[in-house]
């Protein structure tokens, strides 16, 4: 059996294009959908804000399997890559800060399973 997708929630503001491609991607594949929060977004109150979303992405994709894993304070970078050892798709959003940039680019060189950077229907500021 494949590895589950892996949606990294990097930012509050890329939540929606992540969910989306990763449950879909999940759905197709008949695999479970594990929702790595971490960097920004795995902050007290942002967190929260990517727990509603992962919530109204369930209730959308009712047979996928979904658990989530927040990982604040830890290296999002190290985090994200070591999730793709099982993994069978990372799916990311695409950024416009240049801290997540970095972290794309140092997931890029340590990802173990594809990687799909989804475009951003809602840019960042």
């Amino acid at each position: 059996m494949p590895g589950p997708v892996v949606a990294g929630i990097l930012a509050v503001a890329s939540a929606e294009d992540v969910l989306r491609h990763g449950f879909e991607a999940a759905g197709d594949r008949d695999v479970p959908l594990h929702v790595l929060v971490a960097g920004a977004a795995a902050v007290a109150g942002p967190a929260d804000e990517v727990h509603q979303v992962i919530e109204r992405w369930s209730e959308k994709y009712p047979t996928v399997p979904v658990t989530v894993t927040v990982h604040a304070g830890l290296d999002a970078a190290i985090v994200l890559a070591a999730a793709t050892h099982d993994g069978g798709l990372l799916v990311m959003a695409e950024t416009h800060g240049l801290r997540e940039d970095a972290i794309i680019r140092a997931i890029r060189r340590r990802v173990h399973c594809p990687l799909a950077v989804t475009r951003s229907r809602h840019p960042l500021p």
